[in-house]
């Protein structure tokens, strides 16, 4: 501040200005008593200071004028009156340091900084907007989008990768289904049989018509055996076999019940896995058929009469007619 400046007499001699206002007799002067002589003397000012006159008892009290003077910076550029023309010039806000107020400003208003609460409720109620999440969103799901993309060119070596193929027309390329060869009647090379005295050849039973097998039972036990040869290896899916003989002899007289019917017969086949299939004929006068499911790849089949019925006194199985058909 420069020396020409008014406010800087106060600035120098304000604790004489302060001991001037303290000197009041109404604020409590010393005692004339305690002292032994009246305080009486003026202080020793500078020339280009001059005390104002002092107030009587009844006016303001010292201790007041110091708290108007000192908050007199409040008003609007005017000092207060009791302090008389010389201290009309006077602004407190020197004394209080403040640059703005002593170059003639107001003082100047603080900026109000919000608060990490504020701002974090402030943030908290922008996120709550369904804008604003879905942008949020979007953001996050590029950013993983980029991290997944600059993670490698290839994908890790357990993920699954799905490939779709494009659909076909249907009507364009209409698929193409093989029909199944149909099954036809199987020639058979030879048949033969281990039969008593009295039987007949293994052929009869494919001979047709008025012809069957016949065996006789040694020593009255069923299991006669008849080995079927094809000659060549093929798909057998099925065989049947006619349990007795049926036909008419000569003389008129049925020969179903002059022979023994197979009742229960089994087929053994020299496929790889040696297949074998039991039938129950019930001993009915008709082909009773076998059904192989899958078919058999062989070459030979070897049956065996497991069991048979008939009279007691008849020892004789018959056996009128095998079909076996296959591919």
């Amino acid at each position: 501040m420069p020396d020409e400046d008014p406010g800087d007499i106060f600035l120098r001699h304000r604790g004489a200005v302060l001991e001037a206002l303290l000197s009041d007799p109404s604020f409590g002067a010393p005692a004339e008593s305690e002292t032994g002589t009246a305080n009486s003397a003026e202080p020793d000012f500078p020339e280009e200071f001059e005390v104002p006159p002092q107030p009587g008892a009844d006016g303001p009290k010292a201790s007041e004028r110091i708290l108007a003077l000192l908050n007199a910076g409040a008003g609007e550029g005017s000092a207060p009156e009791e302090f008389g023309p010389d201290f009309a010039g006077f602004d407190p806000a020197r004394l209080r340091g403040d640059p703005d107020a002593a170059a003639g400003e107001g003082p100047r208003p603080r900026p109000v900084v919000p608060g990490s609460a504020d701002r974090m409720r402030s943030v908290l109620a922008m996120v709550r907007k369904p804008k604003v999440a879905l942008a949020i969103g979007a953001v996050l799901a590029v950013i993983v989008v980029l991290v997944l993309v600059s993670g490698g060119g290839s994908p890790p070596s357990n993920s699954v990768v799905i490939a779709t193929a494009a659909p076909t027309s249907a009507a364009a390329n209409p698929p193409t289904t093989t029909a199944p060869a149909a099954s036809t009647a199987l020639q058979v090379k030879s048949a033969q049989a281990h039969c008593p005295a009295g039987s007949t050849a293994g052929m009869d039973a494919f001979a047709g018509q008025g012809k069957a097998w016949l065996c006789v039972r040694a020593f009255k036990i069923d299991g006669q055996v008849l080995t079927i040869d094809l000659g060549h290896t093929y798909r057998i899916d099925s065989i049947g076999i006619v349990p007795g003989f049926d036909d008419l002899g000569s003389d008129g007289v049925d020969q179903w019940t002059k022979y023994r019917t197979a009742s229960r017969v089994s087929y053994q086949f020299d496929d790889a896995n040696a297949s074998r299939y039991v039938q129950q004929t019930l001993d009915q006068r008709t082909l009773v058929v076998t059904k192989l499911s899958p078919p058999v790849s062989a070459s030979r089949i070897v049956l065996t009469v497991l069991q048979s019925k008939g009279d007691p006194a008849i020892n004789t199985v018959a056996v009128s007619s095998i079909a076996i058909t296959g591919q």
